[in-house]
């Protein structure tokens, strides 16, 4: 094989790897799981809903009628029941949809290993971190650490993380007068962050004046980081600014 014919063949392979932008061929090529892999729940709906669009349907949820009119190829029928999609894009969608399981698998997956690793860290099983986890509070910081990140648990909700895209957060913010705490779980694909954010003064107070004891270079932070990879959580580093 001369040396052309090879990088030309390399060619291809990329560019049938490359991620799906759109559905403008959907109706005659079978999508590949590497080119859907990177895609957020939120982007491969918008991608199903593309193949009904190329079909004319009309979507009762405003912001993707509102979306696909904005489509140059975009023409609406009077009647979606009268709609017979091609059994290519039947088989597209099913692989869209099975990928949307596969995402929604894995985030419950992240949200039952962040529960447990909440539960172990309020009750002080070390040895069950580490393990679990490879979790270790680093002596350096003290008690402080634990500390802090109880007070983390103790105040964001596993319950209601919300997605958009590839993100996920959940955040709480408190001012006592004094001071605005930041209390947050941020999730960016594999990469999720935990935060407690000493941030700033209270909006009552006016200025940092005899009539209070607040000092701007006491903010700081704690970013307790963890990556979850292959559905495991596990434990980068502890990063400390301020």
């Amino acid at each position: 094989m001369n040396r052309i014919a090879l990088l030309f063949i390399l060619f291809n392979l990329t560019s049938n790897a490359q991620t799906l932008k759109d559905c403008s061929a959907c109706a005659v090529k079978i999508i590949k799981t590497e080119q859907i892999k990177d895609l957020s729940i939120d982007e491969i709906r918008l991608l199903s809903n593309e193949i009904f669009a190329r079909n004319g349907y009309q979507f009762e949820n405003s912001r993707f009628q509102n979306y696909f009119e904005t489509k140059s190829w975009y023409k609406s029928i009077a009647n979606n029941k009268s709609i017979v999609l091609k059994e290519i894009e039947k088989q597209n969608i099913k692989i869209l949809q099975d990928q949307t399981k596969l995402l929604k698998a894995e985030q419950e997956e992240l949200i039952n290993q962040l529960k447990t690793l909440k539960k172990l860290v309020l009750t002080n099983q070390t040895d069950e971190l580490k393990s679990k986890f490879g979790f270790v509070y680093e002596q350096q910081y003290g008690s402080e650490n634990a500390e802090l990140l109880k007070k983390v648990f103790n105040k964001i909700n596993l319950d209601d993380i919300n997605y958009y895209k590839s993100n996920g957060l959940n955040s709480v913010m408190t001012d006592n007068g004094f001071v605005k705490i930041v209390y947050e779980l941020a999730i960016e694909k594999r990469e999720i962050n935990l935060y407690y954010n000493y941030m700033s003064h209270s909006k009552i107070i006016e200025g940092f004046d005899e009539f209070n004891d607040y000092h701007s270079e006491d903010e700081y932070m704690y970013n307790w980081q963890f990556e979850f990879k292959n559905n495991k959580l596990k434990f980068i580093r502890l990063a400390i600014a301020g």
